[in-house]
């Protein structure tokens, strides 16, 4: 076959995907459809890539912006046919513009040129916007930053967990272990917590947190916030006899740290961390933990926790299953909440 008959073959193909896409896209919108029209939340997933016909396609909605993943290596869709599909999703649903994020094989490799165009304040579609947005998740406000990279401030597949820590925080001693902009700890606060100590390796993330209080009308200064590494707090709260109630464990897949200068990866670090965190716990205390790490079974965070609770009574209360919008793709997220004795 010559050069032009492929290419004329190609050509022929692109509207027959295209049509595809759209019927998948006015399914993927159905099925949101409840939750896009929730008053109390202006945030989901709006395309969750394969487990809604998009390979490599992630669409999320932060307000009225919406944030593209683009994964190189697992987008099925040509980059051109995916901007023309963001389009028409930001239209539907009156947003004011699509930020993009281009995903490499390796992250960790990404040259500077790529990052800074995680960074451009003019979209790929529509108008700019402002740095900072606030957004609403079950009547919770959250600062997001659109084009701040890789990150925007708030990891959309906790949404229930953290309504869950709300709903469980009343008159506790709450940690959350891996802060990253606080949100659990937000919800903890709001739902009544005794206290709440944010521990985070990162003070950017920290001050972001403090103004994600502020924005619920709640005082910074009345909770606690540290700039550590975990396995050091750990220590130095066992050292002053720090006691909680509620530990919240949800660390990073892989991250390179700078003091101490070491990498962190979850697969090797797991029982470590869990085993801080129940030594920390009083009787009758909670661990809410969760991983996004692919290669971890949730089988294998109960395996940590039974581990950890070694001559301590222990049981899983609750197997949280997925918010609507992240279903379809399991091995995604997982987390389990556990009573330890």
């Amino acid at each position: 076959m010559t050069r032009r008959a492929v290419h004329k073959r190609r050509r022929a193909a692109l509207p027959a995907k295209l049509g595809q896409a759209e019927r998948c896209l006015e399914a993927a919108l159905d099925a949101r459809a409840r939750l896009l029209a929730n008053p109390q939340t202006n945030v989901c997933r709006v395309l969750n890539g394969a487990a809604d016909g998009f390979d490599g396609l992630v669409i999320e909605k932060l307000g009225d912006v919406l944030v593209a993943q683009l994964h190189e290596g697992r987008l099925t869709l040509p980059v051109s046919a995916a901007r023309q599909l963001c389009e028409r999703v930001r239209r539907q649903l009156s947003a004011h513009a699509v930020y993009a994020k281009f995903f490499g094989r390796d992250r960790a490799a990404a040259p500077r040129e790529t990052d800074a165009r995680q960074r451009d304040p003019d979209p790929w579609l529509g108008e700019p916007v402002e740095a900072e947005l606030a957004v609403l998740e079950n009547g919770i406000r959250f600062l997001v930053r659109p084009y701040e990279g890789y990150s925007v401030g708030l990891f959309l597949e906790h949404r229930a967990n953290r309504l869950r820590v709300r709903r469980l925080a009343a008159g506790r001693r709450v940690l959350n272990a891996f802060a990253y902009t606080c949100g659990f700890s937000v919800a903890a606060a709001l739902g009544g917590a005794a206290s709440t100590v944010s521990i985070d390796v990162s003070k950017r993330f920290l001050e972001w947190g403090k103004r994600n209080f502020a924005a619920n009308g709640l005082d910074p200064d009345s909770h606690t916030f540290i700039c550590s590494d975990i396995l050091d707090y750990y220590r130095r709260a066992r050292r002053q006899g720090r006691r909680f109630d509620l530990v919240i464990l949800d660390p990073p897949t892989f991250a390179r740290l700078r003091r101490p200068k070491r990498t962190f990866a979850i697969a090797e670090n797991l029982d470590r961390l869990v085993a801080g965190a129940v030594e920390l716990l009083d009787p009758d205390g909670r661990l809410l933990l969760a991983t996004n790490h692919r290669g971890t079974p949730r089988r294998r965070l109960e395996r940590a926790v039974a581990e950890a609770c070694a001559g301590r009574g222990w049981e899983v209360v609750e197997r949280p299953r997925l918010p609507a919008d992240f279903r379809g793709d399991p091995d995604y997220a997982k987390s389990i909440l556990v009573r330890v004795g």
